[in-house]
């Protein structure tokens, strides 16, 4: 039997879809053509525990409690491997991993090990008002790549940063505009956002440090969503089943 990931989603609910659409994708490119070439997943779509930048932001309950409970329940129910679907719950992840007994993947450590391959110096992290209150990528880079400079967007663009995480979320993503022009739609409003950090802040990298972000838009740096993709594919991979398929 391989392995079972365990995912802790709906963090936000359109980014956990998002990364089952991901993980599909790639290990059918990779030459997947039956249902038994892909990896067993089980996916709770945790909606109902607390917000867990708003609780950073002293603005709410704690997901702490709410997320161990999922992780053992995942556990339980067969899961050999756990992830988070969310950047920001990452401040937790000591606590989480520590209630359950099987090995947890650290998406920001993957996030941060890309940064530290890329040779870039200076980086720019768009992310929730909670990871960057919290500096949430800092505690990993500090250990990691000691040598990169961090840099966030200044007060009005990380209020568009939050702008455009809410209208991930909401309607606005889905509104048609073909026309272009439309100041609500997320990818218009990430893409600004990573303007200004290459441009008026000089960085030569921008990490997409919450999930929510590639739901609708492709930066021109490195995606978390995207790193937590590799890696369970890369554990997918590893299954003998894979061998000889393509």
């Amino acid at each position: 039997m391989g392995e079972i990931i365990g995912v802790i989603g709906g963090n936000g609910v359109a980014a956990t879809n998002k990364l089952c659409d991901m993980i599909e994708r790639r290990i059918t490119l990779n030459g997947a053509f039956r249902d038994a070439h892909h990896p067993e997943m089980i996916v709770w779509q945790a909606t109902q525990v607390p917000s867990r930048s708003m609780f950073l932001e002293g603005k709410g309950e704690s997901f702490i409690p709410g997320y161990i409970d999922i992780a053992q329940k995942l556990e339980k129910c067969g899961a050999t491997r756990l992830c988070m679907c969310c950047n920001t719950a990452h401040y937790a992840i000591d606590e989480i991993r520590a209630a359950v007994q099987i090995p947890f993947i650290d998406m920001i450590e993957a996030t941060v090990l890309e940064i530290k391959k890329s040779g870039r110096k200076k980086v720019g992290i768009m992310a929730s008002d909670g990871c960057v209150k919290y500096r949430i990528y800092d505690r990993y880079i500090e250990k990691i790549c000691p040598n990169v400079h961090v840099v966030y967007p200044s007060g009005s663009y990380q209020k568009l940063v939050t702008k455009g995480i809410c209208n991930i979320k909401n309607k606005h993503r889905l509104v048609n505009t073909q026309g272009g022009g439309y100041s609500e739609k997320p990818e218009q409003i990430f893409r600004e956002v990573e303007r200004y950090l290459l441009e008026e802040e000089g960085v030569d990298l921008v990490v997409s440090g919450c999930t929510d972000i590639r739901v609708d838009y492709v930066g021109t740096g490195i995606d978390s969503l995207t790193v937590l993709c590799d890696e369970i594919v890369k554990i997918a991979m590893m299954d003998e089943k894979y061998n000889g398929m393509g």
